[in-house]
């Protein structure tokens, strides 16, 4: 297994960072809005992607968010596959369009993991890449909301068009 030392430090960076935004979150969490957490499905570059995410507000307007995504699998040509997973946080800002619709930005750190099979062929280097994202929110309940949203992980093959469920507690 190959070890690049520079990406071990920028992943525990990484790691460290969001650990204290959670730390940061829970210490506020009296006086800011409630924590949330919520899945989407959508569409990848690669096919059908799935993410999990859990995020919570520092301020009434800014936050943070940590994810897990998959961006599916798919055969570029016959006996050859490529696939990625990401796993990263983020800062969020959140903003009141009306009192059931939101808008929310959120810029990021992630852990890109592709994947690539087929023969004679190996799986690229893993990276530390930009997250940017932008969703929009229906708040259809005092706890659960709607979240529409586009998102690119790492420039090229990182785009995420998704829909899912986000409940507050």
């Amino acid at each position: 297994m190959n070890r690049n030392p520079l990406k071990q430090l920028a992943l525990q960076t990484t790691l460290v960072l969001a650990g204290t935004m959670l730390a940061l979150s829970s210490a506020h969490a009296q006086v800011a809005a409630p924590s949330y957490a919520g899945a989407s499905i959508g569409s990848t570059d690669y096919s059908t992607g799935l993410k999990v995410f859990l995020g919570g507000k520092v301020t009434p307007i800014f936050g943070w968010e940590g994810q897990l995504t998959s961006f599916g699998s798919e055969e570029y040509r016959p006996g050859y596959k490529h696939s990625a997973w990401a796993l990263g946080g983020s800062a969020t800002a959140r903003f009141a369009i009306t009192p059931t619709f939101s808008a929310m930005g959120k810029a990021g750190l992630h852990y890109l993991r592709p994947r690539r099979s087929g023969p004679g062929v190996g799986d690229p280097d893993s990276s530390i890449e930009l997250g940017l994202g932008a969703a929009l929110l229906w708040n259809f309940s005092h706890t659960a909301a709607l979240r529409l949203e586009l998102e690119n992980i790492g420039g090229t093959d990182g785009n995420f068009a998704s829909v899912g469920l986000q409940f507050s507690f």
